[in-house]
């Protein structure tokens, strides 16, 4: 009887073995913001809990020409494996949640070249015109919004404005892999809304804006 025990534990164990590393594992990007002291070595540690895995970071990074030449400010990209988020079928749909991990002001999103829209990006609008032809366009400034009343668009609601930066590349397949989004600043919608537009004050911003910054609803 133990020899038949024996025999059958032998043969589930390679089917377990198979069960878990079948699992799908996905990747995903954080941002990090060097600080003073920091080292790619003591980064890894950090996020992987191995400093030796550090060249993992360094070939997201490739404007970083040499491993020991990160600056406090630097913004690193940190790919994290990770098992792949299965969703699970309701009677009723769970509430849209945001990722506990989102950095507001600094994120990846989603890159597919073959997508009518191919940055994945939940967004409102866009600032597609200005109201003042001055050259820069900054602390409150009136820009144009292709949003309106069709998308419940109220005088004082508030936007946070985004920019899309740098595109993540894979180091070896050199496939597009997500952009960099930051958050530039803010802006409150003023006036003369309509059905697909609205007149916004920009509240403050870090650098100028650009037609085509992206708006979405403030989280505060």
């Amino acid at each position: 009887m133990l020899k038949k025990i024996i025999l059958s534990f032998l043969v589930l164990m390679p089917l377990l073995g198979a069960g878990l590393s079948a699992a799908e594992t996905e990747t995903v990007f954080k941002v990090y913001t060097v600080k003073k002291g920091d080292t790619l070595f003591k980064i890894s540690d950090s996020f992987y809990g191995d400093g030796e895995l550090w060249k993992k970071i360094w070939d997201f990074n490739k404007y970083v020409k040499k491993s020991h030449w990160i600056f406090p400010g630097d913004d690193l990209i940190i790919p994290i494996e990770r098992e792949k988020k299965v969703a699970v079928k309701t009677d009723e749909p769970a509430p849209e949640q945001a990722d506990e991990d989102e950095n507001h002001d600094m994120f990846i999103a989603p890159y597919n070249e073959r997508a009518a829209v191919p940055l994945d990006f939940k967004y409102a609008g866009k600032i597609s015109a200005f109201t003042d032809n001055v050259a820069i366009h900054a602390q409150r400034a009136k820009v144009v919004l292709d949003t309106g009343k069709k998308d419940g668009v109220k005088a004082s609601d508030k936007f946070d404005i985004y920019r899309a930066s740098k595109k993540i590349h894979h180091p070896e397949t050199k496939k597009i892999m997500g952009v960099l989004i930051r958050r530039l600043g803010t802006l409150t919608v003023s006036d003369d809304i309509q059905d697909n537009s609205c007149i916004a004050t920009i509240n403050y911003t870090k650098e100028p804006v650009k037609l085509g910054d992206f708006v979405r609803l403030s989280k505060d």
